[in-house]
C-alpha cells in the first residue's frame, strides 16, 4: 500500500506470487507501449480464430469465427471483464517477446516464454504428457511447445479446472512491488484510452467513498488457488495511490471463500492511503 512515494505498508512486497487474471496489466502496459511507438493503433483490427479461443471468463469465445474486434475494445474486454480470448488475441498480435519486455521494463523477473490463457489451461488441465515435457524443456524448448500450441484449438474443458497449478509453475508470477510499478507505468503513459479502460472496473463497489478517489483503476485475477486484487487511484490533489494484495494456497476453497475479506481489507486500504495523514 502506497500513497505518493511513501510506502505505507508492506508484507512480503518483494516475494514473486502468482498472479491470475492480474497479468493482464502487462499485456496492456506492452499494448500502450505499442501504440506509443505507432507500431500499433488503438482502432487496429484483430481477427478471431478457432485457434484463439480459449476457456472464460469473458464473452469474445463464443463469437463467429472471422469477428472482428479492435485493439481498444480487446484491451478494454481484457481488463474489464478479464476475457481471455480478447487477451489472446492482443497477445498474438504483440508477440510474446514485447509482453516480456514490458514485464521486465517494470522491474519483472521470469515468466519467459510468456503464456496465453490457451497456453496457461493446457499446461495446467491438459495432457499431462505435455505438460512433462514442457517441464523438462529450456527456454528454446518451451517456445517451440507453445507454438505448436498456437495452432491448434483448446481441447480443455471448463470443468476440469479446480486443481491448482501455480504450484507446479504454472501462472503468471511478479512480487507485489512489481505490480504496482505496472500500475504506476500505465498512468505514466498520460494515454487517455489506457486511463479509461483501467477504470472501466474499479473492483470496489459500495465498500469506498469515491469522493476520495475520483480516479480509480483496478484488476483482479484468480485461478484455483489463486486471488490476486490490485488498484491504483488518483486522490482529489491528483496523488497517486496503488494497493496490491495476493494470496496462493493449496485448497482453492479456501483461497475463494477469503473474497470478501480481501476486498474488504482492499476498500479499507485504499480508504486510509488516500486519506491525508491528519485524516488517518
Amino acid at each position: 500500500m502506497a500513497r505518493g512515494d511513501e510506502e505505507l505498508l508492506e508484507r512480503r512486497a518483494d516475494e514473486a506470487a502468482p498472479l491470475g487474471s492480474v497479468f493482464k496489466l502487462f499485456v496492456l502496459l506492452a499494448t500502450a507501449e505499442a501504440v506509443r511507438s505507432s507500431e500499433l493503433a488503438w482502432n487496429d483490427t484483430l481477427v478471431l480464430t478457432d485457434a484463439d479461443r480459449s476457456l472464460p471468463s469473458g464473452r469474445l469465445q463464443d463469437q463467429p469465427t472471422g469477428t472482428e474486434v479492435s485493439v481498444r475494445d480487446a484491451a478494454q474486454e481484457m481488463i474489464a471483464i478479464s476475457d481471455n480470448t480478447a487477451t489472446d488475441l492482443l497477445i498474438r498480435r504483440l508477440g510474446r517477446e514485447r509482453i516480456e519486455a514490458a514485464f521486465a521494463s517494470v522491474g519483472g523477473e521470469g515468466n519467459t516464454p510468456w503464456l496465453t490463457t490457451k497456453d496457461f489451461f493446457t499446461l495446467g488441465w491438459g495432457d499431462s504428457a505435455v505438460f512433462a515435457q514442457w517441464s523438462d524443456a529450456d527456454d528454446a524448448g518451451r517456445r517451440r511447445i507453445l507454438e505448436s500450441l498456437d495452432t491448434a484449438p483448446l481441447s480443455v474443458d471448463a470443468a476440469s479446472v479446480t486443481s491448482p497449478a501455480w504450484n507446479s509453475g504454472v501462472d503468471w508470477f511478479a512480487t507485489p512491488a512489481t505490480v504496482a510499478a505496472a500500475h504506476r507505468a500505465l498512468l505514466d503513459t498520460g494515454d487517455e484510452t489506457v486511463r479509461a479502460i483501467l477504470s472501466k472496473n474499479p473492483g470496489i463497489g459500495a465498500d469506498l467513498d469515491r469522493a476520495l478517489l475520483p480516479y480509480l483503476g483496478f484488476k483482479g485475477g484468480s485461478a484455483p488457488g489463486v486471488l490476486a486484487a490490485s488498484w491504483s487511484g488518483e486522490t482529489v490533489e491528483g496523488e497517486r495511490v496503488t494497493v496490491v494484495i495476493q494470496l496462493r494456497g493449496d485448497d482453492p476453497a479456501a483461497i475463494t471463500g477469503a473474497q470478501r475479506d480481501v476486498f474488504g481489507l482492499g476498500a479499507d486500504a485504499l480508504r486510509l492511503a488516500a486519506e491525508g495523514p491528519g485524516q488517518r
